[in-house]
């Protein structure tokens, strides 16, 4: 009896110093954040911006090659550069081909007929101040319809108030009779919406507005035509 008190207390004895032993071992050191990899999440993201700059590169490489064409009266460049959806890169175009357009009037005339023909191509106010001045020399009512719509189609009110002044100034002279009082407030106002949303608002769009109405009320004071 007393030897198998003696057993069991030593074994308890040792399962304590163990415990003990177990208890006192250090713990584990906890990794330093330090030297944890970084997480990457702008992978996505620089790819994304990788794209954008190639793209980017492209239409102006692109843009580049249309401007050296209309420079040389390409009438093509300036479709292409509007399928680009860039306003800068289609301005730049534009110029260009202006440009070109300047050095005779049959330039400038093949220039209006291809931007008159389609529905998607604008022009800008040196383009629209060109034809002003030249219509001046011949106005007709073809070749009035004609530069009251280029001039409506380079979003700029004061461009096209200057071609409206012009106009006017020849009805009054008696220089377009081809119009009645009806057709030349009617080719006036609708060409008026052409112009961009954007340009119509301001000061310049709302004087623009002011003398369009002040000339429908002047046109309807006269007889209308039969």
């Amino acid at each position: 009896m007393i030897s198998i008190i003696v057993i069991l207390f030593i074994a308890l004895t040792g399962a304590a110093f163990s415990i003990y032993f177990w208890q006192r071992r250090p713990l584990p050191k906890e990794p330093d954040d330090r030297l944890l990899p970084q997480p990457r999440f702008s992978g996505l993201f620089a790819r994304q911006d990788e794209q954008v700059r190639v793209a980017k590169e492209s239409v102006q490489s692109k843009a580049q090659q249309l401007i050296e064409r209309a420079g040389t009266g390409d009438l093509n460049a300036l479709d292409e550069s509007a399928a680009l959806r860039d306003p800068r890169a289609y301005a730049l175009v534009l110029d260009a081909l202006v440009s070109w357009g300047q050095q005779s009037q049959e330039n400038l005339t093949a220039i209006v007929t291809r931007i008159s023909a389609s529905n998607e191509l604008r022009t800008n106010k040196t383009l629209a101040r060109m034809l002003i001045e030249l219509w001046k020399a011949a106005p007709s009512r073809r070749t009035t319809s004609q530069m009251i719509h280029i001039a409506a189609l380079s979003d700029d009110p004061e461009a096209y108030g200057s071609a409206v002044d012009a106009v006017m100034e020849s009805w009054r002279l008696g220089k377009l009779n081809q119009f009645s009082p009806e057709e030349l407030v009617a080719l006036l106002v609708s060409q008026y919406w052409l112009i961009s949303p954007e340009a119509r608002r301001g000061g310049h769009g709302f004087s623009l507005k002011r003398k369009l109405s002040a000339i429908r009320r002047e046109l309807a004071t006269l007889e209308p035509t039969r």
